[in-house]
């Protein structure tokens, strides 16, 4: 770390911004990360509009100093606002948090960084735009845009959130602001209507890459549909598994348009979402298969469950309900439909039970609630009191969720699965076989993002004050990833503890985005390591 340049190169920031628009960080360290990373960065800089950020970065390239950018640096269990290498210097884009050219009558909007989920659905009520914001269960604090750029996905009806995005514009590495070919050739307004453009599409090096700070992007809405039931189900026979996941695919094959996403849960999975964690009945942080499946029959959690949403007219919904009955009867014990109007009835009915099973009902109607919220494109903070199982309590009430900051420790282990009961059943194996070696319980989702693949989400929880405990769940995810990739379930993201699985490969991919980052960063100032190898550029410099 060449300390003469970074000096330099804040004094100027510090000029650009003032004193209130960089944090240094006397101690070496800014930001805390649920994965347990620890970066040393000299400062972090907060800019408020794109020609600051085109400033920010003549300045790194003229001191070849590093810069990592971040949105709002909630991305919980990926690294939140953490570099993935030493010495960058931190370039927080929430102050861009601009909304803008919002069509009500084509359904796009553009938007900044720092606009996150619940402020765009504020806006949307403001100007009465009927339509679902792109919601995920992180929370309403996170970045629409960030999660669009990891290719993040939701169960609301455009599924793939990078899919949804029309256009992008960008601050390269130089300071330039890249733009497409039909805006520069004076078609902005059809080129927020069309994802592809004009010639190659260069717009995919900015996900998942580290060619430009994305400034402002053009997004795609699903429209409010006339309804929106959501639909559960379950087994209680762990051995239905391989009839159920191909029932899966059949639904969204039949159903497309109105069933989009389909989430499949074990039983640990669901228990992490009705009761504290079980801490007596633990083995090193760990319970034992018969205690949980023991845990389970008292609580009445079936093997697996399974949630989805019809988002249809009334007529089409009827007709769906009848279809998911006719395919999901025969590999399921259990499959009911719950819209809002069922939910204030089981409020209703809680209000006047004694006790205990109106505390019970209250609380299911609440879960159901929020469950039925982020179907209708309403963000909230229901699944996120995930992150907190084995940390321990949650934030008081009306205290937003923070897990970096309230101590949780959380690595998801992101890997995709072909939407094949064998596949399946391989996978949960896998999962169940090598999570508890490292103290982490086996929580699997199965969520489809099309009708062929799903996602994984295993959220690897462990007790982040505890050294050993944080490195057996970075060893876990490596234990994961390794035999993934024997068995072909492989990640769509990784953390910033894990770029180097790209960044080492030496693979045909790793040596032409290597060129590309040569060509628009020869000095690697821009998120070095960022899904991209790096290189010693700068200390040869």
């Amino acid at each position: 770390m060449d300390f003469d340049s970074i000096n330099s190169a804040i004094a100027e920031w510090t000029a650009l911004l003032g004193d209130s628009g960089i944090t240094l960080a006397e101690s070496g360290e800014l930001g805390a990360s649920t994965i347990g990373a620890r970066r040393s960065t000299p400062a972090a800089l907060h800019p408020w509009n794109q020609e600051q950020v085109a400033k920010i970065l003549e300045t790194a390239q003229r001191w070849k100093v590093p810069v990592y950018p971040v949105s709002t640096g909630n991305n919980w269990g990926y690294g939140s606002a953490n570099p993935v290498e030493d010495g960058c210097v931190v370039l927080d884009l929430s102050q861009l948090n601009q909304i803008s050219d919002f069509d009500p009558e084509m359904g796009v909007v553009t938007v900044q960084p720092g606009v996150t989920q619940g402020a765009l659905r504020e806006f949307l009520d403001q100007q009465e735009g009927d339509y679902l914001v792109p919601v995920t269960g992180a929370g309403p604090n996170c970045s629409l845009l960030g999660n669009a750029l990891e290719r993040g996905y939701g169960i609301t009806p455009i599924t793939d959130h990078f899919a949804a995005v029309t256009k992008i514009e960008a601050i390269l590495p130089d300071g330039s602001l890249y733009r497409t070919p039909l805006s520069e050739l004076g078609g902005k307004e059809i080129d927020g209507l069309f994802k592809w453009g004009l010639g190659p599409y260069v717009d995919g090096l900015f996900s998942q890459g580290n060619f430009g700070v994305v400034v402002n992007m053009t997004l795609a809405l699903a429209p409010a549909p006339e309804t929106v039931t959501a639909f559960f189900f379950s087994t209680k026979d762990d051995a239905r598994l391989e009839a159920l996941v191909p029932t899966v695919r059949e639904v969204l094959r039949t159903l497309g348009g109105s069933v989009v996403a389909i989430n499949l849960l074990n039983s640990q999975r669901m228990l992490s979402m009705m009761i504290p964690f079980p801490e007596e009945k633990a083995v090193d942080g760990v319970l034992p298969a018969d205690e949980a499946e023991n845990i389970a029959h008292r609580h009445g959690v079936p093997a697996w469950s399974g949630v989805g949403a019809i988002y249809a007219s009334k007529e089409v919904a009827r007709a769906a309900r009848r279809t998911l009955r006719r395919l999901l009867g025969p590999v399921t014990d259990r499959l009911i439909f719950i819209n809002q109007r069922k939910v204030e009835m089981a409020r209703s009915v809680a209000r006047v039970l004694p006790g205990s099973l109106a505390t019970r009902i209250q609380g299911m109607a609440d879960t159901l609630s929020g469950a039925l919220q982020i179907m209708n494109g309403a963000p909230n903070d229901v699944a996120l009191a995930l992150a907190y199982w084995r940390s321990g309590a949650l934030p008081v009430p009306g205290q937003a969720k923070n897990p970096a900051r309230d101590g949780c420790g959380l690595i998801w282990f992101a890997p995709l699965v072909p939407i094949r009961g064998t596949d399946a059943r391989r996978y949960t194996e896998m999962i169940g076989r090598i999570c508890p070696q490292y103290g982490v319980n086996p929580l699997i989702t199965l969520t489809t993002i099309n009708d062929r693949c799903f996602d994984s989400t295993v959220p690897l929880l462990f007790d982040r004050n505890d050294p050993d405990a944080t490195a057996k769940a970075n060893e876990c995810y490596r234990a994961l990833y390794r035999a993934g990739q024997e068995e072909g379930f492989l990640p769509y993201r990784l953390n910033v503890n894990a770029m180097d699985i790209l960044n080492t490969s030496g693979t045909t991919y790793s040596r032409l985005s290597s060129h590309f980052k040569a060509a628009i960063d020869p000095n690697h100032i821009l998120s070095p390591g960022r899904y991209v190898p790096s290189n010693n550029a700068r200390s040869e410099a």
